[in-house]
């Protein structure tokens, strides 16, 4: 089997997110150093921590996952330096309901993999490419390696 890469959302979109947050902030940088303001110089650099931690902390899910014989490649965006990674082919997934909005009334999936999860998506027809990446890391191993949880983790 050759290499598969699932689109759970646009990793073009992901990247275009991190790319004006990084525009914004070189532009401030720039000047605040031109201006020769060293408390605003600061300033942008704390923010720009805050902008890498964020792309690399818990609340920022995979939006796409390349399945191969070799492994599983689980892609975040080029601001995620840190969890940009590979995982074992025989990696556990999981198809986990979760209801979001303001009153939890939509129901939203994702999918663990390990103790990695994917952006939250909406929808049958990507709910089908949930399904479609667990479908592929079975033909690999050769046997079942997760399923779908209906229960509603928060509730």
């Amino acid at each position: 089997m050759q290499a598969q890469t699932f689109v759970i959302r646009s990793v073009i979109v992901q990247n275009i997110i991190m790319g004006i947050i990084v525009a914004i902030l070189v532009i401030l940088l720039a000047r605040s150093i031109w201006k020769q303001k060293l408390s605003h110089v600061v300033a942008v650099l704390i923010w720009s921590l805050i902008a890498l931690w964020f792309f690399n902390g818990p609340f920022w899910g995979f939006s796409a996952v390349t399945v191969s014989p070799r492994g599983l490649r689980v892609h975040y965006g080029f601001l995620s330096v840190y969890k940009n990674t590979s995982l074992a082919v025989d990696t556990s997934w999981k198809i986990c309901c979760y209801m979001g909005g303001i009153r939890r009334m939509k129901k939203l999936y994702y999918l663990q993999l390990a103790d990695r999860k994917s952006l939250k998506i909406r929808g049958k027809d990507k709910l089908l490419v949930l399904q479609a990446i667990g479908a592929a890391i079975d033909d690999i191993n050769g046997r079942p390696m997760g399923g779908i949880e209906e229960r509603p983790v928060n509730l």
